[in-house]
């Protein structure tokens, strides 16, 4: 079970795909096992709680004998707070990877409680251990390029948990995409935990823009994405190569026309206070950037709602900036206190009822975005790539390069393809959906 980010996601698929080729049988989660794996999220002291739920839920249900770990984040960050009678074994973001290798070795926790093996990030080979596997039932293939961050947000425990921001250089980045190529992929996210930051600690020192334009060239590929980039490293260089990819769709390899940024906030003072490096005028002005050089192109952002000193008046800057920004969809955040964090000791935090107030209105303001992008992507061409499985109802799924997923009636010739559709609304009377896939749905037409 892998909580948090994408790329905590794609760890866990490839400490999965580690076990099963050391001979483990992969069980679901919920059932019963002979050992339970939770890899952890410390985002937040919530994240941490859940990691502990999970823990003591799989203790419930594991046989005599059964072990239950804990792994990644929360462990690298918080170990104490981790260590709880219901786990066997800690392992950090250093030796999760190597969990087959872990499990082989006998346990040896004292007092009732797991033991713990992190290692301190600078001592270990994290990113050595960090390529992903390839999957062969998966259209989409994850590529770690980089992991780790040096910013100090006031809120985050990343740097704790992740340590410093490292790369992986450009031309072994190119050889993992070929190798993800090879597989099937046709589609490779680049993922990392600050991936604006990447090479700035190579030598001689390197750019997101140009890693993109490197493996834009990787005979192969169909198209590339970006899981995350923080507004200061969306650079007029980045947005450059972002819109010739974009003009050049169709002519081989293109960067996808998705954004996801994690704004965070629309108030200065907020930003200012969460330690953020830039203002929200000079991200709104990198966002209608974006919209107005990339035809079509999916906008997300993140915001985290109630941090401390935001005032009403400074949340209406922020509901003001969502709204006038060209948004397509929002991920909100309620506020939550990681311990250890510059942010947690500060005073000005809104009450829990004005706090769900303030989560409840982004959230419909959110949600009305996501609704005026999809209607007016309807009639739009596009290139969706379709997964290999169907829906219970028998359809094909799958998702064009600016994030929509469209759906369609098709032979399984079509599945890992990527396909030219026309996008329309859903019909009224197609039933092949439930109401609420359909409302998040397009239709795809071939061409």
């Amino acid at each position: 079970m892998s909580l948090g980010c994408k790329l905590n996601q794609a760890e866990g698929d490839a400490m999965r795909h580690r076990c099963a080729a050391a001979g483990y049988e992969l069980v679901p989660f919920e059932g019963e096992a002979e050992v339970y794996v939770i890899n952890t999220c410390t985002v937040t002291s919530a994240a941490d709680r859940e990691g502990r739920r999970l823990a003591r839920a799989a203790r419930r249900r594991a046989p005599r004998g059964g072990r239950v770990v804990l792994a990644g984040c929360s462990v690298q960050a918080n170990r104490e707070a981790m260590r709880i009678p219901e786990a066997d074994l800690l392992l950090g973001n250093g030796e999760k990877l190597r969990l087959a290798e872990h499990l082989a070795r006998p346990v040896r926790g004292e007092g009732g409680l797991p033991e713990v093996r992190a290692e301190a990030l600078d001592e270990a080979d994290t990113f050595g251990a960090g390529f992903l596997p390839a999957f062969a039932d998966r259209t989409r293939g994850f590529l770690k390029v980089q992991d780790g961050c040096d910013f100090a947000c006031t809120f985050c425990a990343t740097t704790q948990a992740r340590g410093r921001s490292r790369s992986l250089g450009a031309e072994a980045c190119a050889g993992e995409a070929l190798r993800l190529i090879a597989a099937g992929h046709r589609e490779i996210v680049l993922t990392g935990v600050h991936l604006g930051a990447y090479g700035r600690d190579l030598s001689p020192p390197a750019t997101l823009s140009r890693l993109v334009e490197r493996l834009l060239r990787v005979e192969g590929l169909g198209r590339l994405r970006l899981s995350s980039v923080e507004p200061g490293e969306l650079t007029r260089e980045l947005i450059r190569v972002a819109t010739r990819s974009a003009c050049g769709a169709g002519e081989g390899a293109h960067l996808c026309r998705h954004f996801h940024i994690p704004v965070q906030s629309g108030d200065d003072g907020v930003l200012f206070a969460m330690g953020r490096n830039y203002r929200a005028a000079a991200c709104f002005r990198r966002f209608e950037r974006l919209a107005g050089e990339i035809p079509g192109v999916c906008l997300g952002a993140d915001f985290i709602v109630g941090f401390p000193g935001e005032t009403e008046a400074a949340f209406e800057r922020t509901v003001e900036w969502v709204r006038e920004a060209p948004l397509a969809y929002l991920h909100v955040f309620p506020y939550s206190p990681r311990g250890g964090t510059p942010a947690a000791s500060l005073a000005g935090r809104p009450p829990g009822g004005e706090l769900r107030r303030r989560v409840r209105a982004l959230q419909e303001l959110g949600r009305r975005k996501w609704a005026a992008y999809l209607a007016g992507q309807a009639g739009t061409r596009a290139e969706v790539l379709l997964e290999r499985g169907r829906t219970r109802e028998g359809l094909l799924t799958g998702l064009t390069d600016n994030y929509l997923r469209a759906a369609l009636e098709g032979p399984d010739s079509l599945r890992g393809r990527l396909l030219p559709v026309r996008l329309e609304p859903m019909p009224s009377g197609w039933r092949a959906l439930g109401r609420a896939a359909r409302a998040e749905c397009l239709r795809g037409v071939p061409l």
